[in-house]
């Protein structure tokens, strides 16, 4: 497992809301699968406090990346964004085209290139499989692998 594919960071409530609504947005775009509603709403009350918005409130309308991506100042925080949105994509077991379309969209918006989303889905592929290390059917993980890049 990559140690630090989540460096500890600390969020704003802004941040969150941004992140939350990223999220939703890309859960949308092939419909929204209990176990990505399950990530998001989880993300999202682990962050909120007694009095914030519901997750509803915070998720509707269009999600504007332009917006957010002025939240996300540091290379951390853009990558950080970037990879929550990858792993949400792959909550539903599928990783959609649509949505890595998607998701590049919104990394450009936040100043990464396509050589850097490519790293970014890899190392995210490979913390999602580090935790598969110990299953010993090869023919099982080929066909985990496979169903982790877009299609």
């Amino acid at each position: 497992m990559t140690p630090d594919f989540f460096n500890p960071q600390d969020l704003s409530f802004e941040q969150v809301k941004a992140l939350t609504h990223g999220m939703l947005s890309v859960a949308r775009v092939d419909g929204v699968h209990d176990s990505e509603m399950r990530m998001i709403r989880d993300f999202y009350e682990s962050c909120a406090r007694k009095g914030d918005p519901r997750l509803e409130d915070v998720a509707q309308g269009p999600f504007d990346p332009a917006v957010a991506s002025r939240l996300f100042e540091s290379p951390e925080l853009k990558k950080l964004f970037v990879k929550s949105l990858i792993l949400l994509a792959f909550a539903d077991g599928a990783y959609a085209r649509a949505e890595d379309q998607v998701i590049r969209g919104y990394a450009e918006a936040f100043g990464l290139n396509s050589t850097e989303v490519d790293q970014l889905h890899e190392a995210t592929k490979e913390y999602l499989l580090a935790g598969l290390a110990h299953v010993k059917n090869l023919d099982a993980l080929k066909e985990v692998r496979r169903r982790l890049d877009p299609h």
